[in-house]
């Protein structure tokens, strides 16, 4: 069953012969996925025993078993010789990767996933043999880790940039591509089995986007486009497609072939001084791309922006856009306004492509990636140290929860079905949905830049200078 959904399943049981008294069936199921739908109807000889998984259940495969007998009294305390049968549920929930930043190409951070933080454990630890770097913002299909660990920028480091992958279940490391000397270099994105990641070397219009192959860490092809001395998010990829923002001063869109290594089209984009650090959206017809002066609306097949929508706030603060447009499926956009670091404060806007208009613009100012899910933003304030839920038609706030602690909030913001995850450079917390004062119910030693595995496990990086990458296992 994909993530999200629903099943329903299960079976009849029959009896011969006369057993000359009361039967009770019973019934006990031995997956956590699913449970008991009703209980077992009577017809005659027969039981028909109805099953159904639980909402939102956990990613992966599963093998457990369910145990039907037939018993003289409800509490079973006598049972039918030869009427105890067990049957095997395999039951595998495909939860999607996490392909790039903020998960997926609309950039929502949201998992559809419900968790119990009583089930949360410490799994595994990665520490790079250069522990000056910087563990980049990972990805994961099901199964295995990626990450990239490198020089963060101009600080002294005696390493190269190498792109890892690790085995989900133990950190074991699978495979390893020594990538040379690299300025700055993303983290990971996956298209299918294809690995994408962007890095300069220099001030040039020869630095590299990468493509390696999933499975093996094959180096595949290599593209080349124009930056300056500029740090990059993880690109957005689609198929056979990436796409990446970057340009000498800014405000050009590249798109590429990524199995032929050849370039589709370069579009630029005249005003805003956006130079790199941008993951653009992708819907299947449309790349977004912030500029700073405006939101445009690229088509992926020709690259000729189609709509742009301005942004009337801007005001020119730093040259990177460390973030990305994020898509709610229904026409509406929400994003940073301004330049904006990764650790800077900016306010939040809605925009509506329908109308071409700004919709709202936050009150406050919020710091890290945030999180969209069924209608509310998840963001977090550095300022008042909280994380805030706030309406995505609106902007109004809905609530807010004080984290602990007073780190800098540095991490991105993840959304499951019933837990927000927040971090700081330290610290990472899981902020509960359901309960009414919406309290920290969990919180873990490590932080930095966060992500859920199809398999649950969820990854924090550390902060810039430590190189450890952190596996907690969630199920």
């Amino acid at each position: 069953m994909e993530e999200g959904t629903s099943a329903n399943f299960g079976f009849t049981a029959e009896y011969t012969g006369d057993p000359g008294g009361t039967v009770v069936a019973d019934v006990a199921v031995g997956g956590r996925r699913y449970t008991l739908d009703g209980e077992p109807t009577a017809s005659g000889k027969s039981y028909r025993v109805n099953l159904a998984t639980v909402p939102f259940p956990v990613g992966g495969a599963t093998t457990s078993h369910v145990t039907f007998r037939l018993c003289t009294t409800a509490s079973c305390s006598a049972i039918y010789p030869g009427s105890t049968k067990q049957f095997t549920v395999n039951l595998d929930v495909k939860v999607k990767d996490w392909a790039t930043f903020q998960r997926d190409n609309a950039h929502t951070g949201y998992v559809p996933v419900r968790y119990n933080v009583e089930d949360f454990e410490k799994a595994w630890e990665y520490q790079d043999e250069f522990g000056d770097g910087r563990i980049r913002p990972p990805a994961a299909a099901r199964g295995i880790v990626l990450t990239v660990a490198a020089r963060d920028g101009g600080i002294a480091y005696n390493g190269t940039a190498r792109l890892k992958a690790f085995d989900a279940a133990t950190g074991a490391v699978r495979w390893t591509y020594d990538m040379g000397d690299q300025f700055h270099s993303s983290g990971p994105s996956l298209s299918g089995n294809l690995v994408h990641v962007t890095s300069m070397v220099s001030s040039s219009n020869t630095n590299p986007q990468w493509v390696f192959d999933l499975a093996t860490g094959a180096f595949k092809n290599q593209m080349h486009f124009a930056a300056q001395w500029t740090d990059f998010n993880q690109p957005a990829a689609d198929g056979k497609n990436v796409y990446i923002a970057a340009g000498n001063t800014g405000g050009v869109v590249y798109g590429y072939d990524a199995l032929a290594g050849t370039k589709l089209w370069e579009t630029t984009r005249t005003g805003g001084m956006v130079w790199g650090g941008q993951s653009m959206a992708l819907d299947d017809r449309y790349a977004y791309y912030y500029s700073g002066v405006a939101l445009d609306q690229i088509n992926r097949a020709t690259g000729a922006i189609v709509r742009s929508i301005a942004d009337p706030y801007y005001e020119q603060r730093v040259y990177d856009y460390e973030s990305g447009p994020v898509l709610d499926g229904e026409d509406n956009v929400y994003l940073f306004s301004s330049d904006k670091g990764f650790t800077d404060r900016n306010h939040i806007i809605g925009m509506s492509l329908a109308s071409g208009t700004v919709l709202w613009r936050s009150a406050a100012e919020y710091t890290a990636a945030f999180a969209y899910k069924d209608g509310v933003i998840y963001a977090v304030r550095q300022d008042a140290h909280v994380l805030s839920a706030i309406n995505a038609a609106s902007g109004d706030v809905m609530w807010s929860t004080r984290l602990p602690g007073s780190d800098p909030l540095l991490g991105n913001v993840i959304v499951t079905e019933n837990l927000v995850f927040a971090s700081s450079g330290t610290q990472t917390w899981a902020v509960d949905l359901k309960q009414t004062s919406h309290p920290v119910v969990w919180e873990a030693p490590t932080g930095g830049r966060l992500a859920i595995t199809p398999d649950n496990y969820l990854l924090t990086t550390g902060a810039r200078g430590t190189s450890k990458l952190t596996a907690y296992r969630l199920f």
